[in-house]
Protein backbone atom coordinates (compact mmCIF):
# COMPACT_ATOMS: atom_id res chain seq x y z
CA UNK A 1 0.00 0.00 0.00
CA UNK A 2 1.58 3.52 -1.21
CA UNK A 3 1.55 6.19 1.60
CA UNK A 4 1.52 9.78 0.83
CA UNK A 5 3.52 12.56 2.49
CA UNK A 6 5.31 15.92 1.99
CA UNK A 7 8.58 15.92 0.47
CA UNK A 8 11.20 18.35 2.43
CA UNK A 9 10.76 20.66 -0.50
CA UNK A 10 6.73 21.05 0.14
CA UNK A 11 7.39 21.26 3.70
CA UNK A 12 10.31 23.88 3.33
CA UNK A 13 7.19 25.69 1.47
CA UNK A 14 4.69 25.56 3.65
CA UNK A 15 7.39 27.30 6.46
CA UNK A 16 8.25 29.79 4.01
CA UNK A 17 4.75 30.80 3.84
CA UNK A 18 3.49 30.64 7.31
CA UNK A 19 6.84 32.84 7.78
CA UNK A 20 5.37 35.31 5.58
CA UNK A 21 1.86 35.52 6.59
CA UNK A 22 3.14 35.54 10.20
CA UNK A 23 5.62 38.72 9.22
CA UNK A 24 2.51 40.25 7.37
CA UNK A 25 -0.08 40.07 10.32
CA UNK A 26 2.26 40.18 13.62
CA UNK A 27 2.99 44.32 13.24
CA UNK A 28 -0.89 44.82 12.99
CA UNK A 29 -1.03 42.53 15.97
CA UNK A 30 1.44 43.80 18.17
CA UNK A 31 -0.06 47.54 17.25
CA UNK A 32 -3.23 46.45 18.13
CA UNK A 33 -2.12 44.89 21.66
CA UNK A 34 -0.53 47.95 22.85
CA UNK A 35 -3.15 50.28 21.69
CA UNK A 36 -5.32 48.16 24.03
CA UNK A 37 -2.93 48.62 26.78
CA UNK A 38 -2.54 52.33 26.18
CA UNK A 39 -5.88 52.96 26.67
CA UNK A 40 -6.39 50.81 29.61
CA UNK A 41 -3.70 52.01 31.38
CA UNK A 42 -5.30 55.49 30.70
CA UNK A 43 -8.31 54.66 32.13
CA UNK A 44 -6.41 53.57 35.53
CA UNK A 45 -4.76 56.61 35.79
CA UNK A 46 -8.06 59.07 35.34
CA UNK A 47 -9.45 56.81 38.15
CA UNK A 48 -6.55 57.37 40.54
CA UNK A 49 -6.33 61.21 40.24
CA UNK A 50 -10.13 61.79 40.15
CA UNK A 51 -9.96 59.72 43.49
CA UNK A 52 -7.09 61.99 44.41
CA UNK A 53 -9.68 64.90 44.18
CA UNK A 54 -12.52 63.42 45.56
CA UNK A 55 -10.00 62.41 48.91
CA UNK A 56 -9.17 66.10 48.84
CA UNK A 57 -12.63 67.31 48.61
CA UNK A 58 -13.97 65.29 51.48
CA UNK A 59 -10.56 65.78 53.73
CA UNK A 60 -11.49 69.94 53.43
CA UNK A 61 -15.09 68.75 53.49
CA UNK A 62 -15.81 70.83 50.63
CA UNK A 63 -18.70 69.98 47.77
CA UNK A 64 -15.96 71.23 45.04
CA UNK A 65 -11.97 71.34 44.25
CA UNK A 66 -12.02 75.47 44.16
CA UNK A 67 -13.11 75.17 47.70
CA UNK A 68 -9.66 73.32 48.61
CA UNK A 69 -7.50 75.98 47.16
CA UNK A 70 -5.56 73.22 46.01
CA UNK A 71 -4.81 75.21 42.27
CA UNK A 72 -4.77 78.33 43.75
CA UNK A 73 -1.21 79.72 42.97
CA UNK A 74 0.94 78.92 39.48
CA UNK A 75 2.92 76.54 38.34
CA UNK A 76 6.32 78.43 39.06
CA UNK A 77 5.40 79.33 42.92
CA UNK A 78 7.29 77.45 45.41
CA UNK A 79 4.26 77.72 47.92
CA UNK A 80 2.06 76.06 45.30
CA UNK A 81 4.22 73.34 44.52
CA UNK A 82 4.57 72.64 48.44
CA UNK A 83 1.23 73.11 49.24
CA UNK A 84 0.22 70.70 46.50
CA UNK A 85 2.55 68.01 47.05
CA UNK A 86 1.29 68.15 50.33
CA UNK A 87 -2.10 67.38 49.42
CA UNK A 88 -1.45 65.22 46.70
CA UNK A 89 0.55 62.74 48.30
CA UNK A 90 -2.00 62.16 51.56
CA UNK A 91 -4.45 60.95 48.26
CA UNK A 92 -1.98 58.88 46.02
CA UNK A 93 1.46 56.96 47.21
CA UNK A 94 4.24 58.87 45.60
CA UNK A 95 8.20 57.72 44.75
CA UNK A 96 9.17 60.83 43.27
CA UNK A 97 7.96 64.17 42.79
CA UNK A 98 9.73 67.28 41.01
CA UNK A 99 8.25 70.23 41.85
CA UNK A 100 9.68 74.21 41.53
CA UNK A 101 11.48 74.11 38.43
CA UNK A 102 12.95 70.88 38.76
CA UNK A 103 12.81 68.52 35.31
CA UNK A 104 11.33 64.98 36.09
CA UNK A 105 12.90 62.77 33.38
CA UNK A 106 15.96 65.24 31.85
CA UNK A 107 16.55 62.28 29.20
CA UNK A 108 13.20 61.62 28.30
CA UNK A 109 12.06 63.14 24.96
CA UNK A 110 8.79 63.16 23.69
CA UNK A 111 7.25 63.49 20.09
CA UNK A 112 4.03 64.24 18.46
CA UNK A 113 1.33 62.17 16.71
CA UNK A 114 2.49 62.82 13.47
CA UNK A 115 5.26 62.92 12.11
CA UNK A 116 6.12 60.54 15.38
CA UNK A 117 9.97 60.96 14.54
CA UNK A 118 9.82 64.24 15.64
CA UNK A 119 11.17 65.75 18.99
CA UNK A 120 9.19 68.24 20.77
CA UNK A 121 10.77 70.98 22.62
CA UNK A 122 12.06 71.05 25.86
CA UNK A 123 9.34 73.29 27.01
CA UNK A 124 7.15 70.41 26.05
CA UNK A 125 7.97 67.10 27.89
CA UNK A 126 9.35 65.60 30.71
CA UNK A 127 12.44 67.53 30.71
CA UNK A 128 10.52 70.98 31.31
CA UNK A 129 10.36 72.34 34.53
CA UNK A 130 7.28 73.33 34.93
CA UNK A 131 4.67 72.59 36.86
CA UNK A 132 4.44 69.44 39.75
CA UNK A 133 5.64 66.62 38.24
CA UNK A 134 5.11 63.14 40.50
CA UNK A 135 5.22 59.69 39.68
CA UNK A 136 3.52 56.73 41.60
CA UNK A 137 4.64 53.12 41.95
CA UNK A 138 2.35 52.27 38.93
CA UNK A 139 5.00 54.08 36.90
CA UNK A 140 2.38 56.50 34.96
CA UNK A 141 4.21 60.46 35.25
CA UNK A 142 1.47 63.00 35.98
CA UNK A 143 2.48 66.75 34.98
CA UNK A 144 0.52 68.99 36.82
CA UNK A 145 -0.42 73.21 36.26
CA UNK A 146 -2.58 75.06 38.07
CA UNK A 147 -4.92 77.66 36.51
CA UNK A 148 -6.54 78.81 39.39
CA UNK A 149 -10.16 77.60 38.67
CA UNK A 150 -10.92 80.55 35.96
CA UNK A 151 -14.18 80.66 34.76
CA UNK A 152 -15.05 79.86 31.56
CA UNK A 153 -16.78 82.00 28.80
CA UNK A 154 -19.36 79.42 28.07
CA UNK A 155 -20.22 77.85 31.52
CA UNK A 156 -24.45 77.22 30.75
CA UNK A 157 -22.80 75.05 27.52
CA UNK A 158 -20.88 72.45 29.57
CA UNK A 159 -20.48 70.54 32.60
CA UNK A 160 -17.24 72.45 32.96
CA UNK A 161 -17.58 75.62 34.83
CA UNK A 162 -14.21 76.41 36.08
CA UNK A 163 -10.37 75.12 34.70
CA UNK A 164 -8.61 74.64 37.64
CA UNK A 165 -5.48 73.32 36.41
CA UNK A 166 -4.23 71.16 33.14
CA UNK A 167 -3.00 67.56 33.53
CA UNK A 168 -0.79 65.64 31.19
CA UNK A 169 -0.43 61.94 31.94
CA UNK A 170 2.28 59.50 30.72
CA UNK A 171 0.64 56.30 31.18
CA UNK A 172 4.41 54.07 31.00
CA UNK A 173 6.79 56.78 31.37
CA UNK A 174 10.01 55.93 30.32
CA UNK A 175 9.06 52.99 28.33
CA UNK A 176 8.25 53.74 24.36
CA UNK A 177 6.95 55.65 22.05
CA UNK A 178 6.52 58.57 24.27
CA UNK A 179 4.36 60.02 22.14
CA UNK A 180 1.45 62.71 22.16
CA UNK A 181 -2.24 60.88 21.28
CA UNK A 182 -0.19 57.33 22.55
CA UNK A 183 1.00 57.06 25.74
CA UNK A 184 0.85 60.49 26.37
CA UNK A 185 -2.53 62.42 27.01
CA UNK A 186 -3.36 65.94 28.19
CA UNK A 187 -6.13 67.21 30.27
CA UNK A 188 -8.07 69.54 32.38
CA UNK A 189 -9.25 69.69 35.93
CA UNK A 190 -12.72 71.12 36.29
CA UNK A 191 -14.30 72.40 39.52
CA UNK A 192 -16.25 69.29 40.24
CA UNK A 193 -12.82 67.08 40.56
CA UNK A 194 -13.08 65.65 37.43
CA UNK A 195 -11.03 65.33 35.02
CA UNK A 196 -11.77 66.28 30.79
CA UNK A 197 -9.82 65.68 27.73
CA UNK A 198 -8.88 68.79 26.12
CA UNK A 199 -10.42 69.43 22.70
CA UNK A 200 -13.15 67.25 23.31
CA UNK A 201 -16.99 68.14 23.32
CA UNK A 202 -17.37 69.60 26.68
CA UNK A 203 -14.25 71.49 26.83
CA UNK A 204 -14.75 72.61 23.05
CA UNK A 205 -18.46 73.87 24.24
CA UNK A 206 -16.64 75.41 27.47
CA UNK A 207 -14.58 77.60 26.25
CA UNK A 208 -16.11 78.35 22.34
CA UNK A 209 -19.32 78.09 22.56
CA UNK A 210 -19.77 75.43 20.27
CA UNK A 211 -18.11 71.61 19.63
CA UNK A 212 -16.59 72.62 15.92
CA UNK A 213 -13.80 74.37 14.72
CA UNK A 214 -10.04 74.24 15.69
CA UNK A 215 -10.66 73.42 19.44
CA UNK A 216 -12.70 70.42 19.19
CA UNK A 217 -11.04 67.09 17.96
CA UNK A 218 -13.63 66.22 15.44
CA UNK A 219 -13.39 68.79 13.09
CA UNK A 220 -9.39 69.74 13.85
CA UNK A 221 -7.49 67.35 12.33
CA UNK A 222 -4.42 68.60 13.36
CA UNK A 223 -5.40 67.76 16.70
CA UNK A 224 -5.92 63.75 16.18
CA UNK A 225 -6.27 63.66 12.77
CA UNK A 226 -10.29 64.03 12.61
CA UNK A 227 -12.43 61.30 12.28
CA UNK A 228 -10.43 59.32 9.38
CA UNK A 229 -7.15 57.41 9.93
CA UNK A 230 -3.82 58.83 11.01
CA UNK A 231 -1.88 58.49 7.54
CA UNK A 232 -4.72 60.08 5.87
CA UNK A 233 -4.28 63.21 8.38
CA UNK A 234 -1.75 66.27 7.72
CA UNK A 235 1.69 66.04 8.63
CA UNK A 236 1.51 68.25 11.58
CA UNK A 237 -0.84 65.98 13.79
CA UNK A 238 0.18 66.99 17.39
CA UNK A 239 -1.82 64.03 19.15
CA UNK A 240 -3.40 66.95 22.26
CA UNK A 241 -6.78 66.28 21.36
CA UNK A 242 -6.44 62.50 21.64
CA UNK A 243 -7.66 61.66 24.68
CA UNK A 244 -10.81 63.09 23.48
CA UNK A 245 -10.84 61.07 20.59
CA UNK A 246 -10.46 58.05 22.67
CA UNK A 247 -13.46 58.53 25.30
CA UNK A 248 -15.68 59.45 23.03
CA UNK A 249 -15.17 56.34 20.83
CA UNK A 250 -16.21 54.69 23.36
CA UNK A 251 -12.37 54.09 24.79
CA UNK A 252 -10.66 52.32 21.64
CA UNK A 253 -8.11 54.02 19.77
CA UNK A 254 -9.18 53.84 16.27
CA UNK A 255 -6.71 55.87 14.72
Amino acid sequence: MQKNAFNFSEVMIAIGIIGVVAALTMPGIVAHYHQKEYVTQLQKSLSQFEQAMQIIMFRHECTDIICTGAFNGTSSDAQWNKNFEEEITKSIKIIKTAKNGIAMEPQLESAPLKPEKTKLSIQADWRSTEGFKFLPPDGVLYLVIPKNCESVPFPNLSTIKNICAEVTIDVNSLRRPNQYGRDIHKFIVAQNGHLYPMYGREYSNATTGSASGSSYWRTNPELCAGEGLLHQAPDNVSGDGCAARIMEDGWRMTY
